[in-house]
């Protein structure tokens, strides 16, 4: 049966899709691994998803050893493979982006810290918190009652906190997961 040709809107679609998870891998790598990592990624994806280890560092201006074990940590999260190449009489080890994980470790990543964020809320609007105005330090009501609501650190008395604004912190963050989520269709 011959393949349905995509229409300019599903291409778009698709393209957008790719720009995003692009960007966002760049970013989580940059978060995850260092800005060092963030290049040595940014560089391969702009090599069309494959490039010789031995143009890699050069080319972001990373040590080699320093290149190998950020290309090696990134390979055992799979987002990176390794092909060895024959060219003449060298061997060139080439790293290629596993698009397939790309997608799925955007998605895990995103909804465990959207399940983190979940709790996180639950916890505030679920409990009394009181807070020491010497060490901003926090306890909940039961804690608090133990330490007969003097601060276990400076003796200070604590002070039940407003989280309103956590709360609304935390429902904007999660809303922001969600949108992008729906942008890339989950």
């Amino acid at each position: 049966m011959p393949r349905k040709k995509k229409t300019s809107e599903e291409s778009k679609t698709e393209h957008l899709r790719l720009n995003y998870y692009l960007n966002a891998l760049i970013e989580i790598v940059n978060k995850m691994y260092g800005e060092q990592a963030g290049r040595l990624i940014k560089y391969i994806i702009e090599s069309n998803g494959s490039a010789p280890e031995e143009t890699i560092g050069r080319e972001t201006g990373v040590k080699s050893n320093e290149a190998r074990k950020i290309l090696q940590k990134l390979s055992n999260e799979a987002l990176l493979t390794c092909r060895p190449r024959k060219t003449g009489d060298k061997v060139l080890h080439f790293w290629h982006i596993n698009w397939d994980q790309v997608g799925n470790m955007l998605i895990n990543k995103l909804k465990k810290t959207r399940e983190k964020l979940k709790i996180l809320l639950d916890y505030e609007e679920n409990n009394i918190i009181y807070e020491c105005p010497v060490c901003n330090r926090r306890f909940n009501l039961d804690q608090a009652f133990d330490y007969e609501f003097k601060c276990p650190h400076d003796n200070e008395t604590l002070v039940e906190t407003n989280r309103t604004e956590v709360i609304d912190f935390l429902k904007k963050k999660i809303e922001e997961i969600d949108r992008e989520l729906s942008k890339i269709g989950v």
